[in-house]
């Protein structure tokens, strides 16, 4: 006794099957979380040609600016010492993944230059360190990956 399917209904089958597999992705892609990267993307885009003066003039400072990561916990910024006393801005630790991670510190570096940052309480994997600052009326930014352990 051998079973026979009419074409019929393999074509039927066939439809069924691909429109639940349909189906099942549309509602697995619903569940997912939609963050974007920053709620203003299209502000920030705008901000652009700002953002690539700021980059220019890091990279043109005579004694430059760091980010280092020093222990499996702790970022140590470096700004030239001449910009010390006069920088403001912040430091913004920022999680590609997941937008409600990030934290934004006050940049306040001591006499040399340097502060401390602590990455105590943050989830363990990639964090980008950003730091923006302003100093003798420019505007310069500096941005370095780092791994919390």
């Amino acid at each position: 006794m051998t079973i026979r399917m009419h074409w019929g209904a393999a074509v039927a089958a066939a439809y069924l099957t691909f429109a639940s597999a349909t189906m099942a992705f549309v509602v697995f892609a619903m569940r997912r979380p939609v963050d974007l990267v920053s709620t203003d993307y299209y502000a920030a885009s705008l901000r652009e040609d700002q953002q690539m003066d700021a980059i220019r003039n890091a990279q043109d400072l005579r004694e430059a600016a760091s980010v280092m990561q020093s222990g499996a916990r702790m970022v140590m910024v470096a700004l030239p010492a001449v910009q010390a006393s006069a920088a403001r801005g912040t430091v913004t630790l920022y999680r590609a993944s997941n937008a409600s991670e990030d934290r934004v510190i006050t940049l306040a570096p001591d006499a040399t230059g340097h502060q401390q940052v602590s990455l105590e309480g943050l989830q363990s994997g990639l964090w980008s360190v950003r730091v923006r600052w302003t100093a003798q009326g420019r505007d310069f930014y500096l941005e370095q990956r780092v791994i919390a352990q």
